[in-house]
């Protein structure tokens, strides 16, 4: 992964973690960035117990098939699952259209019961927008 890309998830991740803790100072949020592939993952906890784990994927890793094993786990171990796509390369109802489908593929996947699903998308600012 370019430097370049690598720096600017961990600044988007950073300030979703930011935005976490500020809407609920009683959560610790982290981020980390995939030493593998060019998308970050943030994580926020209250009381040691998961509430939110979210995933931060670049265009490169937005539909990958092999993602789909984090998102059950997560939908599986936690309950809910949230995934931000780049504002720069998706337009809104293509974004809303990808996230539907992913959502269903998470079910379809392997996903036990009802979940939780968010879908955002981001700038190169890092400020988020909910699309669902």
């Amino acid at each position: 992964m370019k430097q370049e890309t690598k720096a600017f998830l961990d600044m988007v991740a950073g300030r979703r973690a930011a935005q976490m803790a500020k809407q609920d100072p009683t959560v610790v949020a982290s981020h980390v960035v995939d030493e593998h592939s060019p998308r970050a993952v943030v994580k926020a906890e209250r009381q040691g117990k998961v509430v939110a784990f979210e995933f931060i994927e670049t265009s490169e890793t937005a539909a990958l098939h092999c993602n789909m094993e984090d998102y059950v786990f997560v939908v599986n171990e936690f309950g809910a699952v949230a995934v931000a796509l780049p504002e720069s390369d998706y337009a809104r109802n293509i974004a809303v259209s990808l996230l539907t489908d992913l959502k269903g593929r998470i079910q379809k996947g392997g996903a036990r019961g009802d979940f939780g699903f968010s879908g955002y998308l981001y700038d190169e600012m890092g400020n988020f927008k909910k699309l669902m």
